[in-house]
């Protein structure tokens, strides 16, 4: 490099063209949306596929609209949980005449349901029918989490390769068509097998829309707009709560958190492509016409930013790509790259099974499944506004110590409340 000669970065340009400026504002709220989308998609489930009441069907005794006084002569009480028995019904002394008087029923003897009743609304497990099958209603959400597994694995290769803005496309066309299809499934195989297919291949939404807004600011703001994207996330997972408290039809409400994706479908195809992502594939060129638009659109001189000197060859090694080969391979023979690996992600995987575990199951803290769910999302947000603050101040390694054990000490408290 000539002596003197000033090194010109992307980070550097980034940091001219100001992190708030209207092209990134514009961008931001562009691609913030789709994060929002992935919090419908990644979530939507828990309502979709909720825990439903029913009971068995009584023969000769449900036409007896005003009365319903037979219910604890003919279906035993589940004492543990102050309820009626969900698979069981008090058998029959006698198949005729039966007048569903206390007598008519043996509380000695007790048999599963054949068929059952099922609380009021259109809800998924009482249109397949899956009464007493818990296991297909809990097999939804795992279902749906394998597909996601199957997304990470190709969604990274697609951005990569093809690009942020066609992997974000893909992802949200691919939720849209799958997502929408299974409105109108018509059992239950067919609607597992769409909501794995809408996982698998639109899983990387989230990731996706992640990288690109990231790639958009310097090293300086990622803190804080990591942060951005996860308060988004909880926002529109607030929203999923709302719409299931007011849609208890599950294809209606499968119908209004996808439909908005094909705002994303349209729009996503118009707007410029990461200029990280441009330069890391030799498209100089191309990144610098981005910067140049974002430049104008910010109402600056794009001269000032140097942009001719951005990626020029005569700052960079002439074996580049010699360079880069020795570098993965340096990596892959890396035993502090491998240890890292490994322990990201088991804290990763940690992170997710707490996360959806107390997400699905905080609609049983109280009689009111909504404002309970609601309430244990919201109290991400703080976290998320503690992490901006600590997360430079500490570095990551404490941040990530004291909050882990924060989590594992007020989990294992559960255990010692009250039912």
């Amino acid at each position: 490099m000539e002596e003197g000669k000033k090194e010109i970065n992307l980070d550097s340009v980034l940091e001219s063209l100001g992190p708030y400026g209207r092209y990134n504002l514009l961008n931001f709220v562009l691609l913030l949306y789709p994060i929002l989308l992935s919090s419908f998609f990644e979530c939507g489930f828990i309502f979709e596929a909720q825990e439903q009441m029913y009971r068995c069907e009584v023969y000769g005794c449900e036409q007896r609209f005003n009365d319903t006084s037979w219910i604890q002569y003919a279906i035993p009480t589940d004492v543990k949980n102050n309820k009626l028995e969900s698979c069981l019904r008090f058998a029959p002394v006698s198949n005729t005449s039966m007048q569903c008087l206390p007598e008519d029923f043996s509380t000695n003897k007790t048999l599963p349901c054949e068929t059952f009743v099922y609380e009021e609304g259109r809800s998924f497990v009482k249109e397949f029918n899956l009464g007493c099958q818990e296991w297909k209603r809990a097999l939804v959400g795992t279902i749906h989490n394998s597909g996601m597994f199957l997304a990470m694995l190709f969604t990274g290769a697609i951005s990569d390769r093809f690009g942020r803005k066609v992997a974000v496309g893909f992802a949200s066309c691919a939720s849209l068509i799958f997502g929408f299809s299974r409105a109108f499934a018509p059992n239950y195989l067919s609607y597992v097998a769409l909501h794995f297919l809408e996982a698998g291949l639109g899983g990387g939404l989230y990731p996706s829309a992640y990288v690109f807004i990231v790639e958009l600011v310097g090293l300086k703001q990622r803190v804080i707009v990591s942060a951005m994207c996860n308060m988004t996330f909880v926002i529109g997972v607030v929203l999923i709560a709302l719409l299931a408290w007011v849609v208890d039809n599950w294809r209606t409400y499968i119908l209004i958190l996808y439909c908005p994706a094909i705002i994303v479908v349209i729009y996503i195809w118009f707007t410029n492509e990461s200029a990280r992502w441009l330069l890391s594939k030799g498209r100089r060129d191309e990144a610098i016409r981005v910067l140049k638009r974002a430049a104008k659109i910010n109402n600056l001189d794009e001269r000032n930013l140097e942009l001719e000197a951005l990626g020029d060859p005569l700052l960079k090694p002439k074996n580049q790509t010699e360079d880069k080969k020795s570098q993965f391979s340096k990596a892959l023979r890396s035993s502090i790259i491998w240890k890292r690996l490994l322990i990201c992600s088991f804290l990763w995987l940690t992170c997710s099974l707490v996360y959806y575990g107390l997400s699905i199951n905080s609609v049983s803290l109280s009689s009111h499944r909504y404002v309970s769910f609601m309430l244990v999302v919201l109290v991400e947000i703080p976290a998320y506004i503690v992490v901006v603050i600590v997360l430079d101040k500490y570095g990551r390694k404490k941040t990530l110590v004291a909050t882990y054990l924060t989590c594992a000490l007020t989990s294992l408290l559960f255990a010692f409340l009250p039912r």
